[in-house]
């Protein structure tokens, strides 16, 4: 099977191509290692030059790209796909990718997939007309919807009865355990302090106001407490207090020492139409590193940690929340990494189910 990938290069704040990062990274990659042949096709709304980037045999042809004025994308994309010929178009990333997708493939007739791993009609660029049209558009008429989440993939079967579950999976090559001792001497972290995680973006939905609330109520059992966070900041939040330690972004290589520098790291979402349908690439890499976790109820991340349910909090509650990540301090109870989350059974799951449709 031939195969092109249409996507973003730059996504959940990370570039696919230069950190090797997420799904529309190594989904293509594990396809070329189950014996399939293609190429991805990476919109890159930051630079102005286009690239082709060979890593472990497979191409990547990142193409800029502007909402505003596609035309210039649409064509140098167009013409790559005629020289590759595929047998199934694959896109993922946004609305606009899902269109596009499908009007390849139906050019070429050929079967179209249209990876959905997040509610793109939450997306800031569903605010341009017909963006949200064409995300529906694109659901009802792919061959195959590829989902992140069990609770996205209800939502996605009102308008497509085939679809599949994909989640967001993990590296263990770089994710795994460290001795918690060494990753605080790494990141010049002291080892008599109690240390409680977050990395990952800080935005409106994520909770960290809650999470900080919880961080002063657990300051009275452990006045040495920290708060280590890492990623992007989006929201206005004052997080200069001598008890928050924060990282700002890191590469994914440092994501690793501070996971596995904590005592206990934790998912503190607050719910909304993005969130209930989504699957946190940090599910899979707080696992995959064997570290206590602590979750908020939202989304199916309850299910997710049904062996360990005292490590679940009500959104939003910060004296619940300090409740449970207290426990899980003293009990570190962790929940056993799903070896179906790695990517190469992710991937073999993936060229199955395109194999059923070509």
């Amino acid at each position: 099977m031939k195969f092109l990938f249409l996507c973003k290069r730059y996504y959940t704040n990370k570039d696919l191509i230069a950190d090797k990062f997420g799904r529309l990274f190594h989904l293509p990659l594990q396809l070329v290692k189950n014996g399939h042949q293609g190429l991805v096709v990476a919109a890159d709304y930051r630079n102005k030059k286009s690239e082709i980037l060979e890593i472990a045999n497979f191409s990547f042809y990142s193409i800029p790209f502007a909402l505003l004025w596609p035309f210039s994308f649409l064509f140098k994309m167009y013409r790559l796909f005629r020289q590759c010929q595929p047998d199934i178009v694959i896109a993922s990333g946004d609305s606009h990718f899902g269109a596009i997708g499908l009007l390849l493939a139906k050019i070429a007739k050929i079967p179209f997939v249209f990876d959905v791993y997040d509610h793109y009609a939450s997306f800031g660029t569903n605010k341009v007309p017909g963006m949200k049209s064409l995300y529906y558009l694109a659901l009802r008429k792919a061959d195959l919807v590829v989902c992140a989440s069990i609770p996205l993939s209800h939502f996605v079967r009102k308008y497509n009865q085939s679809v599949i579950v994909i989640e967001n999976g993990v590296d263990i090559s770089l994710f795994k355990p460290i001795d918690k001792q060494q990753a605080r001497v790494r990141l010049g972290i002291p080892n008599d302090r109690v240390i409680v995680g977050f990395f990952g973006s800080i935005d409106k939905n994520r909770g960290i106001e809650t999470l900080i609330e919880a961080g002063k109520i657990l300051r009275y059992t452990y006045p040495s407490l920290q708060l280590l966070l890492a990623g992007k900041l989006g929201i206005s939040i004052n997080l200069e207090k001598p008890w928050i330690d924060y990282r700002g972004v890191v590469q994914q290589k440092e994501v690793v020492l501070l996971i596995n520098a904590c005592d206990v790291v934790i998912i503190p979402y607050l719910p909304d139409s993005q969130v209930e349908l989504s699957n946190a690439c940090k599910i899979a890499e707080y696992l995959a590193c064997g570290q206590p976790v602590v979750t908020t109820r939202v989304a199916n991340y309850a299910d997710i940690f049904a062996t360990a349910p005292d490590a679940v909090c009500e959104p939003g509650d910060p004296i619940d929340m300090a409740h449970t990540i207290l426990a899980q301090i003293q009990a570190q109870k962790v929940v056993e990494f799903p070896k179906n989350l790695t990517w190469e059974q992710l991937g073999k799951k993936l060229s199955q189910a395109l194999l059923t449709i070509i």
